[in-house]
C-alpha cells in the first residue's frame, strides 16, 4: 500500500512540475508577442500622424490658432546705421588733401560699412506680429515644397516599421503594396497634382485599419482609426464637390462610432464626454453637406480631428 502510495505520490509531482513548465514556457512566448505588437503598433501610429499631416496639409489645415508674420517697415534707418554714415563723413572730409590712393583706401572703408550697416538695417526693419489662422482666412493653395519634404521624410520612417509589421504576421501582399502606393504618392506630389495627391492618401489610408487590427486586441483604437478612415474617404472628394460620396462615408463613421459610444466601459475610465463631443461633430458634417458648403465642411472637419485625439 504504501508502495503505491509512493508511486502516487512522484506521478503527481512530476504532474505539478510538467505543468509548471508548460505554463512557463506559454507565459514567456506570449510576453515577446505581445512586446512585438506593441512596438509595431507604435509604429503604425507613428505613421499615420505623419498621413495626417499630409491630408490637412492639401488644404493648409492647420491646429495652430496662430502665426507669426513679419513686415519690412520702409524709411526707417537703425541708428547704428546713422552713426556710420557720420563716421565715414568725417573721413571723406579730413581726407581730402591726401592722395588719390588715399582717397581710395577711404572710400572702400566707407563702402564696406554701407554694406555691414545696410544688412544690420533689413533685419532691424521689420515688424513681428501674430495673426491669426483659420479655415476662412488661411490660404487656399498647398504648400507644395514643403508637402515635398514631408513626403521625403516619411521614407526614413517607413523602412524601420514595414521590419515590425512582418514581424506580426500581416499580410506581406499588404505590406508591399503599401509601400509601392506610397511611390504613387510620390510621383503624385511631385507633381503637384492636388487630385491625385488626395486620392493617393485615402488609398494608403485604408491600410492602416488592416495594420492596426494585428496589432492590438484594444476595440477603441480599431473603431477610431475604422473611422477617420472614413471621414478622410469624405475629405478627399470635397474638391470635387462629389456630396453623394462625402455623405455616405459621413453616415459610415458615424456607424462605427456608435461602437464606442455604446462601449459601457467609457463611462468608467472617464472617456465618455470626448466621445459624445466627438460624435456630435461626426454628425454635424451632415449639415455641411446638407449646405454644400466647402469651408463649414473644413471647419467642422479640423474640430473633429482636434477632439478625436483627445479620446
Amino acid at each position: 500500500m504504501k508502495k503505491y502510495s509512493k508511486i502516487a505520490y512522484i506521478i503527481l509531482i512530476l504532474i505539478i512540475l510538467i505543468s509548471g513548465f508548460v505554463v512557463y514556457k506559454v507565459v514567456n512566448k506570449k510576453e515577446p508577442e505581445q512586446a512585438k505588437k506593441s512596438k509595431a503598433l507604435a509604429d503604425v501610429k507613428h505613421l499615420e500622424s505623419k498621413f495626417v499631416d499630409l491630408f490637412n496639409q492639401m488644404n493648409n489645415i492647420s491646429f495652430d490658432n496662430y502665426k507669426i508674420s513679419s513686415t519690412d517697415i520702409k524709411g526707417k534707418k537703425s541708428e547704428k546705421e546713422t552713426q556710420t554714415s557720420g563716421g565715414s563723413g568725417g573721413q571723406s572730409g579730413g581726407g581730402e588733401q591726401s592722395g588719390s590712393s588715399g582717397s581710395s583706401g577711404n572710400f572702400g572703408n566707407s563702402g564696406g560699412s554701407s554694406q555691414s550697416s545696410g544688412g544690420e538695417s533689413s533685419e532691424q526693419n521689420k515688424e513681428y506680429e501674430l495673426q491669426g489662422t483659420g479655415v476662412l482666412t488661411g490660404e487656399k493653395e498647398p504648400n507644395w515644397e514643403e508637402i515635398k519634404n514631408d513626403v521625403e521624410r516619411v521614407y526614413t520612417t517607413l523602412y524601420p516599421a514595414t521590419l515590425d509589421l512582418y514581424e506580426v504576421q500581416i499580410n506581406q501582399e499588404d505590406i508591399v503594396n503599401f509601400n509601392k502606393e506610397y511611390d504613387n504618392l510620390t510621383q503624385a506630389v511631385k507633381n503637384e497634382n492636388k487630385d491625385e495627391t488626395l486620392g493617393e492618401l485615402t488609398v494608403l489610408y485604408d491600410y492602416f485599419p488592416r495594420f492596426v487590427e494585428k496589432c492590438t486586441d484594444e476595440q477603441k483604437e480599431k473603431i477610431i482609426i475604422n473611422t477617420k478612415s472614413y471621414i478622410f474617404k469624405a475629405y478627399s472628394v470635397l474638391e470635387q464637390e462629389e456630396w453623394g460620396v462625402i455623405s455616405e462615408n459621413i453616415n459610415k463613421a458615424s456607424e462605427e462610432f456608435t461602437k464606442l459610444v455604446t462601449d459601457i466601459n467609457n463611462k468608467e475610465n472617464g472617456n465618455q464626454y470626448n466621445i459624445n463631443k466627438t460624435y456630435i461633430i461626426i454628425n454635424e458634417l451632415q449639415n455641411a453637406v446638407l449646405i454644400r458648403d466647402k469651408e463649414v465642411f473644413l471647419i467642422k472637419y479640423k474640430n473633429l480631428l482636434e477632439e478625436i485625439e483627445n479620446i
